[in-house]
């Protein structure tokens, strides 16, 4: 009798075949898995070296901040006036700015290295206090030659002006953005004109009677309103400055000056009237006829 062979499956066929392409296909896998990861890795050490080269640079400094601002900290400018008035003041050799001389005069230049000296610190080194004191100077010495030409009073009366309205425009940016009843769009809009040169003029002016407690004339601010600004944008300032008006203490309500629109015949005000738009003035703003 013959006996069964088993019959002898070859190599690289049916199972074992298959076997081998899974195990191709995991370690293809898991390369590409390896690359990713330490592609990964790699951009993460790079962040943290990014960081740690940031860490060691200084922040920004006063004097950077000085550099980069039209304006003097405000509590450089308060040591810089008090130098000022300690030098003037003092009993023992005196001392203060010649404003009819140049910044750069002898007598000048060692007032100067007095107040630089007084109010170096390592806050505010000595280019940026000089920077200071020179702009503090050129203030006084203005001053000055307004008072001698009798030009002061003129001057004072139109930055007065200038800061009304500036702390007007302020109060109307915020009653806008605070507002629930516009729409973003809307107020996008309206805030393209939210400039000093769409503004009103205000100019003081005495009204008939006295006040009951100081017992004299009061004092009212005539509002010019520009003849070439849009109703509609004469309506949408009037509901700005209500709002505003209803979120002021009950003080603040107290020393806030009465306002009234002059009429159209009482002449403008002498300074910030504007008699016609800006150039750049949108057609939806300003009247047809403009």
């Amino acid at each position: 009798m013959s006996s069964a062979r088993t019959p002898v499956r070859p190599l690289g066929t049916g199972e074992d075949s298959e076997h081998s392409r899974r195990q191709e296909s995991a370690a293809g896998s898991t390369g590409n898995v390896n690359v990713q990861i330490l592609a990964a890795i790699k951009s993460l050490q790079e962040q943290v070296a990014d960081l740690q080269a940031k860490s060691t640079q200084p922040a920004a400094s006063s004097i950077e901040q000085c550099a980069v601002s039209k304006k003097a900290p405000k509590e450089l400018l308060t040591s810089i006036h008090s130098v000022v008035r300690h030098l003037r003041e003092r009993l023992d050799a005196p001392m203060q700015w010649d404003t009819s001389s140049g910044f750069s005069s002898p007598e000048n230049m060692r007032v100067t290295s007095e107040i630089v000296t007084a109010c170096v610190n390592e806050k505010y080194p000595a280019s940026v206090v000089q920077k200071a004191t020179k702009k503090y100077f050129t203030t006084l010495k203005r001053r000055s030659r307004l008072q001698t030409n009798n030009k002061l009073p003129d001057a004072r009366k139109k930055q007065r002006r200038l800061q009304r309205k500036h702390h007007k425009l302020q109060n109307r940016k915020v009653a806008l953005s605070g507002s629930t009843t516009l729409t973003q769009e809307q107020k996008e809009k309206f805030s393209s004109i939210l400039r000093i040169e769409y503004m009103s003029s205000e100019e003081s002016a005495e009204e008939s009677g006295e006040d009951e407690h100081m017992g004299e004339r009061l004092k009212v601010l005539l509002i010019h309103t520009l003849p070439w600004r849009n109703p509609s944008v004469n309506e949408m300032f009037q509901s700005l400055d209500r709002k505003s008006a209803r979120k002021r203490t009950s003080r603040a309500a107290e020393m806030c000056r009465k306002r009234c629109r002059a009429s159209a015949t009482e002449p403008s005000s002498p300074s910030g009237f504007t008699a016609k738009p800006p150039p750049s003035c949108p057609a939806w703003a300003k009247v047809s006829d403009c």
